[in-house]
């Protein structure tokens, strides 16, 4: 028999109880009532076991009965199962393997696991639903921070009929590609590409370049390389698949736990986007080659956005999206020499 507390639903008023397992079943007596409850495992709801606290045991009318934590009832509460976890828990090599293991997994899990379905799921979005989510995202932008252009009519179609001319030279996957202009004093010197294929320049961009058109060719190459591999999808996806993982294996989260967990998630975040901008740096300068054009070209547009961003520090490059510039450059660098020296 065990001394135990019954509380009535809606009452912070208790009475003392005696329980007792007979028979697989928890026999409850309250009170100095004659009467008794003869309650099976399946009738009551109760939370896992946590240290020696007392178990919190749910009636189905909503009471709830304290009894100490003991060996039988236990037992009877959680099963051989619940018992052999209570000891692993209770087990310091298990502790220390954990603390060392669950970081591991998810590492595991959030830099290689995620980024690799995020990648395999994206490949099966259909393009109808790219030029969809191409279309909204475009509308939203041009609401909120994209302006029309102040380029000529000549300087926009003379851009656009280079970049035509690339895309008759090399071998793309995707359906469609159209290049647009827009002002944007948020956005500044910028080139984004969209799912569908839509690629935008800023006027701020072109006039960093001096319109420069082998600059600005370098530039659409590295943004159809985007497109080409699908990296706005998997942005996607992964963003997605992160939340998913944070909210299963951490549940509601607050305070400095989901600060820390927002900084590791965008740590993650900015790897795979930094992953993707290499991606499409070396299809840019892979496209180069096969044009017969110089991959120093591809290096100047870095050059002259770097000398608007300035100095870069190497301890913040797992915050960025992007991969330090000097390092990009040095990139295009190796690679001219490459042609030029195969």
């Amino acid at each position: 028999m065990y001394q135990a507390q019954y509380y009535h639903s809606g009452s912070v008023a208790s009475s003392a109880a005696i329980c007792e397992i007979t028979d697989d079943v928890l026999v409850v007596k309250v009170g100095h009532d004659d009467e008794h409850l003869t309650l099976a495992r399946s009738d009551v709801k109760v939370k896992s076991k946590l240290g020696d606290l007392p178990r919190e045991i749910v009636l189905p009318n909503g009471d709830m009965l304290m009894c100490p934590s003991t060996g039988p009832l236990d037992n009877w509460l959680d099963g051989p199962s619940g018992a052999t976890i209570f000891r692993i828990e209770s087990k310091t090599s298990w502790l220390i393997g954990s603390v060392i293991l669950v970081p591991l997994l998810l590492y595991v899990v959030f830099a290689h696991v995620i980024p690799q379905v995020a990648i395999s799921l994206a490949a099966y979005v259909p393009y109808s639903v790219k030029q969809i989510a191409s279309d909204q995202t475009l509308s939203a932008l041009d609401y909120s921070v994209l302006d029309v252009s102040t380029l000529s009519e000549q300087e926009i179609q003379s851009m656009q009929n280079s970049f035509n001319e690339l895309l008759e030279q090399i071998s793309t996957k995707n359906p469609r590609y159209r290049v647009m202009f827009r002002a944007s004093e948020s956005f500044g010197p910028n080139a984004f590409a969209l799912p569908d294929g839509t690629i935008v320049f800023t006027d701020e961009l072109v006039n960093l370049v001096d319109k420069e058109q082998a600059l600005l060719d370098a530039i659409f190459l590295h943004e159809v390389g985007h497109v080409e591999n699908n990296h706005s999808m998997q942005l996607v996806a992964e963003s997605l698949f992160a939340t998913l993982a944070i909210s299963y294996f951490f549940g509601d989260l607050s305070g400095a736990l989901e600060s820390f967990l927002g900084v590791g998630s965008s740590v993650v975040h900015n790897q795979f986007s930094q992953a993707h901008e290499w991606e499409s740096d070396n299809y840019a300068i892979a496209q180069l080659r096969v044009l017969n054009r110089d991959p120093a070209d591809f290096a100047n547009a870095m050059r002259v956005l770097q000398s608007l961003v300035g100095n870069e520090h190497e301890a913040n490059s797992w915050f960025q999206s992007h991969p330090m510039i000097q390092k990009r450059i040095d990139n295009a660098n190796r690679a001219n020499e490459e042609s030029r020296n195969p």
